[in-house]
C-alpha cells in the first residue's frame, strides 16, 4: 500500500513539475547574446529591360551613315542613295535596388496560464480516487 502511495506521489509529481520555455531561452541566451540582437537582411531585386528595336525607311540619295547614342538608345540613320534606314535599340539596362530590413529574432509573447487552480484541484482528486479505487481493487482481489 505504501508503495503504491510512493509510486502516486512520484508519478503526480513528475507530470506537474516540467522546465518551460523561458527557462530554455534564457539558458540559450546566456550561452549566446547574439541570437537576441536584431539582425540586417539585405533584399536585392534586379530589374532587367529587354532590347527594342524600330526600323523605318526613307526615300533620298547619296551614302551616308549617323549613330547617336543617348540615356540607353542608339540611333543609327544609314543612308544609302535614295534610302535611309533609321535603326534604333533601346540597350538592356540592370537596375540595382538594395534595401536593408531589420529582423528580430526573438519575438516574447506573455502567455496567459491555461490551466488554473481549480482544474489542478479537480485533477488531483481525480488522481486520488483512482489510486484508491486501485487499492481498494487490490485488496478485494488479493490471493493468499
Amino acid at each position: 500500500m505504501r508503495s503504491l502511495w510512493k509510486l502516486g506521489v512520484v508519478v503526480g509529481a513528475l507530470t506537474l513539475t516540467s522546465c518551460g520555455a523561458k527557462y530554455h531561452l534564457k539558458r540559450a541566451i546566456a550561452k549566446d547574446p547574439a541570437i537576441v540582437q536584431k539582425e540586417a537582411v539585405k533584399v536585392d531585386t534586379v530589374v532587367i529591360t529587354e532590347i527594342k528595336a524600330v526600323r523605318d525607311t526613307f526615300v533620298l540619295e547619296r551614302v551616308d551613315t549617323i549613330t547617336l547614342q543617348r540615356n540607353g538608345v542608339r540611333v543609327q540613320l544609314k543612308r544609302s542613295y535614295d534610302t535611309i534606314i533609321v535603326e534604333a535599340e533601346c540597350l538592356p539596362d540592370t537596375i540595382r535596388i538594395e534595401k536593408e530590413i531589420f529582423v528580430p529574432q526573438v519575438v516574447y509573447q506573455k502567455k496567459t496560464p491555461t490551466f488554473g487552480v481549480y482544474k489542478l484541484i479537480l485533477v488531483l482528486i481525480i488522481l486520488l480516487l483512482i489510486l484508491s479505487l486501485i487499492a481498494y481493487f487490490s485488496k478485494l482481489f488479493k490471493i493468499n
